[in-house]
């Protein structure tokens, strides 16, 4: 495979073996990913169809290789990172998440970004606050999941989720029964960070949406839900905890972007350590 008149597609260990290949479009990022087979890429992009464009020029390239019972994945030029097969696809979002954050002009944010009745929630939150659960919950209430992970912030404040696929924890695989076919019949795949999970398919609405609701989620041990009022400051740090922009410091354009994403919008907190409860009162806040 060749990306361009003479270039072929390459890793820093030679030319790759390539058999086949997919177009995915991140938010209007195009990314080719290379299989060496077919084999590989039914393993592999199920997780991501729907990201899957029709073919085009990539702005960047990832390859996927066998070797005995090891998948290797690679940006081009980049070295391949050998892992088990339960491990690739992983692995694989960890890649596209990369190439994303070197292409995109706009911020990432770390964030659920759920829809009800055309109006905009965002839920942030540390690694192990719930964010994937509760967004995924939610949807018994009303709400339509955008993305549990990544939200793309626009100049102007408005956010467009990025729609991988939803990323459950072992721990959350029975609570969540309106999905239990789906969970049921997942792959099961290890994370870097040694947690088990499985992948659950999004079809997003890429359109831009300004935020009606943010909510900073505080799961606790034993604590009741409830919702208590985020002043500005916190609902500026809140997002800015979240954020990814290649920048070391605020810049105007960032502080610009998070102004106009809490213009407007309602801001607090979600303490809750039980699910069910937690469901009621987002929904209740959510109506305001």
């Amino acid at each position: 495979m060749q990306i361009g008149a003479l270039e072929p597609l390459a890793t820093s260990s030679g030319p790759a073996r390539v058999g086949c290949s997919d177009t995915l479009d991140l938010a209007g990022v195009h990314i080719v990913v290379a299989f060496e087979d077919e084999a590989l890429r039914a393993e592999l992009m199920p997780c991501f169809a729907q990201l899957v464009t029709a073919p085009c020029r990539g702005d960047d390239h990832i390859v996927v290789q066998r070797e005995g019972e090891s998948i290797g994945l690679a940006r081009r030029g980049e070295d391949i990172d050998w892992v088990s097969p339960h491990e690739a696809v992983p692995l694989l979002k960890i890649k596209l998440t990369e190439v994303l954050f070197d292409h995109t002009d706009h911020v990432m944010l770390h964030a659920a970004q759920l829809e009800r009745d055309g109006r905009c929630l965002l839920l942030l939150g540390d690694a192990g606050a719930g964010k994937s659960t509760l967004a995924t919950a939610l949807e018994e209430a009303g709400f339509a999941l955008l993305s549990d992970d990544i939200v793309l912030l626009s100049p102007q404040g408005e956010v467009s989720a990025l729609p991988f696929p939803v990323t459950l924890k072992e721990g959350s695989w029975a609570l969540l029964g309106h999905r239990h076919d789906e969970i049921a019949g997942a792959g099961e795949h290890l994370r870097p960070d040694a947690l088990n999970v499985r992948y659950l398919g999004l079809v997003g609405d890429g359109g831009w949406k300004p935020v009606a609701w943010l909510l900073k989620l505080d799961r606790q041990e034993d604590s009741a839900a409830t919702i208590a009022d985020l002043d500005l400051s916190g609902a500026f740090a809140a997002l800015l905890a979240a954020a990814w922009s290649g920048e070391d410091s605020m810049s105007p354009e960032v502080f610009g972007a998070m102004a106009g994403c809490l213009q407007g919008a309602h801001y607090g907190t979600l303490t809750y350590s039980d699910l069910p409860r937690a469901l009621i009162e987002v929904s209740r806040y959510c109506e305001d």
